[in-house]
């Protein structure tokens, strides 16, 4: 008789993210996952900082003949336009090339167009063109850090998180979630679910921390933003008092994030 085990339990692997400084250090998949549900929780203070938009909206900004184009750039049959309503009520594009090149294009009309964003990155006409229409998958490395400061500046200051100087409002920052400290690399602490009010830890969030916080939500880089929440915690929070140092061995660490929620001030 066939036995029935069951299947065996898989974690996916750690992320890879460069907190503050530099510092290259691993996180949970379950950290960063939990920061990305986060944002479709629009009392959450992270709703509109994300480099993607919703399929309606796409359809807004680029209109049916965009939209068409990005599919053509994708080596597809342009859609109808009963295509592209369904689409839009639907609320996803099913073929991932054609949804890539979308947002592509949409963020590229947003920051003000091929020749706006040549010149903010220093690079030829024709060479955001290729970007745009998938011929190039990536810029060279120089322009595509400066396309993606830009983007994020922009995203930023389309969700209010920046004044209108330009400098950035102040991340008052609350996160529940299972959390652990480490000693060394085969200790740790297991404190289960806690929340975490950032708003009362030793020294809160800085201008400087709460910039590259919003720019890593608005690039969705998560990873790099449990790397920042997990650094600040390590460091600045009352109950973790003791380290002095933030890496895989040593400090903070999440374990997996439920929620998080900020307020810009």
């Amino acid at each position: 008789m066939a036995l029935h085990l069951p299947k065996p339990r898989t974690t996916k692997p750690p992320q890879q993210a460069v907190g503050l400084d530099g510092l290259k250090v691993s996180v949970a998949s379950a950290a960063t996952s939990g920061v990305e549900k986060s944002k479709q929780v629009k009392s959450g203070g992270l709703a509109g900082l994300t480099s993607k938009v919703s399929v309606k909206q796409l359809r807004k900004e680029l209109g049916n003949e965009g939209l068409r184009q990005a599919a053509i750039d994708a080596g597809r049959t342009p859609p109808s336009a009963r295509t592209l309503r369904r689409w839009a009520q639907l609320g996803r594009i099913p073929h991932p090339d054609v949804l890539e090149r979308a947002q592509r294009r949409a963020a590229i009309e947003r920051l003000g167009g091929i020749d706006a964003v040549a010149t903010k990155i220093g690079r030829s006409r024709s060479a955001v063109s290729r970007y745009r229409s998938g011929e190039t998958n990536e810029l060279r490395a120089d322009a595509s850090k400066k396309l993606r400061n830009v983007k994020a500046e922009d995203i930023m200051k389309r969700a209010g998180v920046l004044r209108p100087d330009g400098t950035p409002k102040k991340a008052v920052i609350r996160v529940k979630g299972g959390v652990m400290v480490r000693n060394g690399a085969d200790e740790g602490y297991d404190y289960r679910i806690r929340t975490l009010d950032f708003a009362n830890s030793d020294t809160p969030f800085t201008s400087e921390e709460s910039r590259e916080l919003a720019a890593a939500l608005a690039n969705d880089d998560h990873a790099r933003v449990v790397a920042l929440l997990e650094r600040h915690a390590t460091l600045d929070y009352p109950e973790n008092k003791g380290f002095d140092t933030y890496s895989d061995q040593f400090g903070f660490h999440f374990d997996h994030i439920d929620s998080v929620h900020i307020d810009w001030i």
